[in-house]
């Protein structure tokens, strides 16, 4: 290895010391979050009530009840022009669809639900969005679209490992070699995939320049690093490189000393050779550096790069394909409150206080005080199947009230045990109550179940609008990708062939080829100065049904009425632009996700003498009407003659 390489690799060896150290506080504290909101305790015995400490789990609940209101399908998105005089509607239409199925495909709804359930667990969560072509030349992407490629990794690995093994571990990998080629042979994977991928990284395996102050700033850090946990066989078979001193992985080794971590490697690498040691773990570095523009692939323990460092060939404006998503941000601070720091003593609080209420009721247990004087034997008891139980009891001339009375308890404070004023702090700390509790108190009427509705948007609008722009800007970089990336040939696949179109011309019928996508040569810099890429509103919630048929049963009189004014007016020929901005403010107000354009009539291909399916219907009621004027015309001109005829004579 050259010196100037080993000496950058060392420099970035400090530089991820560094980091670990810095930000092993906050990923210890991530890890505690995780298993609070999962409250497993391990630790016990499985079958016992101990296995599961939490009497109310009301954190997962808060969770599992605000995850669908701000995140329940995939977002809408529209594409404009920002020029009003460039003709690229068609491109916008295409840039459109392509960009919602490449992300539909990417399986961006079950990646965003899961980045959005970390944001309100550890504070933040990561999506990280590639276009995979060629594993050599990609940088990693942990969810691959399966293909024949990995299977050829996999066959040289396993070919590797033949010329080194023992004869009873050769005779195993010669056994997978064989299934391999089998499978490989038989083509069950497609031999080439590509596609935009989009992956998801865990908060604690993304290592952050320390020097950022502000959340937001992350995007001008001078460099991001992503920690792989990679098996050493799949990290030997990607990159072509004998791993053999590599460290052993450790999830949580930052909190260790670095000496400490040492050793345990070192106790695990001589626990000896095979199957397990393929099996283990190690950390592959991939570090990105925007002040060089390079990636840098790096293994803790090796002393060589796993690959040359590369610039990513097709990227888009922005240089990290990491895209962070916040639940709260604090100024002047990186590491916001999640959910889970907001509740956690109020959770608790509210568990022992339900906990101890639980036990006061347990020493309510009904009984008898008898007197000393009273021995068992004056006690007699007798039977009766039908009544239950009669005791007589000897009093020896004294009253029965001084003999035996009801065993008296702890009388039990309702106000002691009351839970609601941790309701209100959750309520006042989250805003989040109606949430919390799941709404299972159903409202009696639809008036106050819209107020409810109304209540718990409001409540969770700011995080739902930072999702909002989270998914915009994934968006915008996936569709930079693909214009990059993604030929004539591909997009056609998405959009379909040429459409043909039957018209009238002067008379004549001609049939014509409608093109059903654009995509254009042009730079990038110069396609997005002419398009808009947003996420229209709203369009990432759970939809209200019942409301927006309602809604939408009101406004559509309105809608057709206007349209007929329009269609109207342009077969005379007079304006009816105030018609098309009374059209377009009344469909905004409804819905500002429907776009007003589509209940406007072409014009155009009016103009063009557009001809639908009922054009054969149409020609022939055409050709009929022209005979029969022909025929009427033709007989008032016969009677014309017959008149003159008889004044003549």
């Amino acid at each position: 290895m050259p010196q100037d390489s080993k000496a950058l690799q060392q420099k970035w060896t400090a530089r991820i010391t560094h980091a670990r150290a810095h930000w092993a506080t906050f990923h210890k504290r991530v890890r505690h979050n995780r298993s609070t909101v999962a409250g497993f305790n391990w630790n016990a015995d499985p079958t016992g009530k101990d296995f599961y400490s939490l009497r109310a789990n009301l954190i997962h609940g808060t969770i599992s009840a605000v995850l669908p209101n701000v995140y329940a399908r995939n977002p809408e998105i529209s594409t404009t022009p920002t020029h009003s005089g460039a003709d690229i509607k068609l491109f916008c239409k295409t840039l459109e669809k392509v960009t919602n199925r490449a992300l539909e495909h990417a399986q961006l709804k079950n990646r965003a639900k899961s980045t959005v359930r970390a944001a309100l667990t550890c504070s933040f969560g990561t999506l990280k969005v590639l276009y995979q072509r060629d594993p050599s030349k990609d940088a990693y992407i942990q969810g691959r679209i399966n293909d024949a490629q990995e299977n050829l990794l996999a066959i040289e690995d396993l070919a590797r490992d033949l010329q080194d093994d023992d004869q009873h571990h050769h005779d195993v990998k010669r056994a997978e070699l064989e299934e391999l080629i089998k499978s490989l042979q038989e083509q069950s994977e497609v031999q080439s995939a590509e596609g935009l991928v989009i992956d998801r990284v865990l908060t604690e395996n993304l290592l952050i320049d320390p020097s950022i102050c502000e959340f937001w700033d992350y995007t001008d850090a001078d460099w991001i690093c992503q920690i792989i946990p990679m098996k050493r066989s799949q990290a030997e078979a990607l990159y072509k490189r004998n791993l053999a001193n590599a460290k052993i992985y450790q999830p949580g080794q930052g909190e260790l000393s670095h000496r400490k971590a040492r050793r345990l490697a070192s106790m695990q690498m001589n626990a000896g050779s095979g199957p397990e040691t393929d099996d283990q773990q190690i950390a592959v570095l991939e570090i990105w550096d925007r002040t060089t523009q390079r990636v840098y692939t790096m293994v803790e323990g090796a002393t060589e790069w796993l690959r040359e460092p590369y610039s990513p060939p097709r990227a888009g404006e922005r240089w990290y394909p990491f895209f962070l998503l916040p639940y709260q941000v604090v100024d002047g601070q990186f590491v916001g409150p999640s959910l889970v720091d907001l509740t956690e003593r109020l959770q608790d609080e509210h568990n022992e206080a339900r906990d101890r209420f639980n036990q006061h009721r347990d020493l309510c247990i009904p009984g008898w005080v008898a007197s000393a004087d009273i021995n068992e034997k004056t006690i007699k008891k007798h039977a009766d199947s039908r009544f239950g139980e009669i005791t007589i009891v000897d009093t020896e001339g004294k009253p029965l009230n001084q003999v035996i009375i009801p065993r008296g308890h702890p009388k039990i404070d309702p106000i002691v045990y009351d839970t609601s004023a941790v309701r209100y702090d959750w309520e006042q700390v989250t805003g989040l109550q109606d949430a919390a509790r799941s709404t299972v108190v159903r409202p009696k009427t639809a008036t106050e179940a819209n107020i409810l509705q109304r209540a718990l948007s409001g409540r969770v609008f700011e995080f739902k609008d930072q999702i909002e722009d989270w998914l915009q800007e994934i968006a915008q970089y996936s569709a930079q990708v693909l214009l990059q990336e993604l030929t004539s040939e591909q997009v056609e696949r998405y959009m379909g062939a040429p459409i043909t179109r039957t018209a009238m011309v002067d008379g004549k019928l001609t049939i014509t080829k409608e093109k059903t996508y654009d995509w254009p040569t042009l730079t990038k810099d110069r396609i997005f100065d002419m398009v808009d890429l947003r996420i229209r509103a709203g369009t990432t919630g759970a939809p209200d049904g019942i409301e927006e048929k309602e809604g939408w049963l009101k406004v559509l009189p309105m809608i057709t009425n206007l349209s007929i004014q329009i269609q109207n007016l342009q077969a005379r020929g007079m304006d009816y632009e105030h018609i098309r901005n009374l059209l377009r403010e009344t469909v905004l107000r409804y819905d500002d996700r429907i776009d007003s354009n589509l209940f406007i009539p072409n014009v155009e291909k009016q103009a063009e003498g557009y001809v639908d399916p009922n054009f054969g219907v149409n020609l022939f009621s055409e050709r009929r009407q022209r005979v029969n004027s022909e025929i009427s015309n033709d007989s008032n001109s016969l009677k014309e003659e017959i008149s003159n005829d008889a004044g003549s004579k």
